[in-house]
């Protein structure tokens, strides 16, 4: 089990990895179904146990509809968002680019990382523990 500091560590390292990769965390959602942006942030927190704030979120979802990944409507006074198709499809190639790319993290990490196998053992545990 990890230690307290250790789980401040994750959640740390937790938040930049989803706001490195918020644009692919947002098409996921979204490829769930038509949502607002609070709904958006609540998911993300309930996910991920981050609040993000709405200047995180809505440049990233302004981005996403300039390069026509997702479109909005207003409903009720509400801005919604959907996936589009080029959107499905930009996000399948991007969920693909990003599995390869952790692959090929964690093989380094553990490679290079060898000098500290209980840590790899942790962090393996740790995995186990959250899925």
């Amino acid at each position: 089990m990890l230690s307290s500091q250790n789980v401040m560590y994750v959640d740390k390292i937790a938040e930049r990895h989803l706001k490195t990769c918020l644009d692919i965390v947002i098409m996921a959602i979204l490829t769930g179904g038509s949502t607002h942006g609070y709904k958006i942030i609540a998911t993300l927190h309930k996910e991920f146990g981050i609040l993000l704030s709405p200047g995180s979120l809505y440049p990233t979802l302004h981005r996403l509809e300039d390069d026509k990944l997702i479109e909005s409507t207003l409903d009720k006074g509400k801005v919604v968002y959907r996936v589009t198709s080029a959107g499905k499809e930009k996000f399948g190639k991007a969920v693909a680019a990003y599995n390869f790319s952790i692959q090929k993290m964690w093989r380094f990490v553990k490679t290079y990382g060898e000098s500290s196998p209980l840590l790899i053992q942790e962090a393996k545990e740790e995995i186990l523990l959250t899925n």
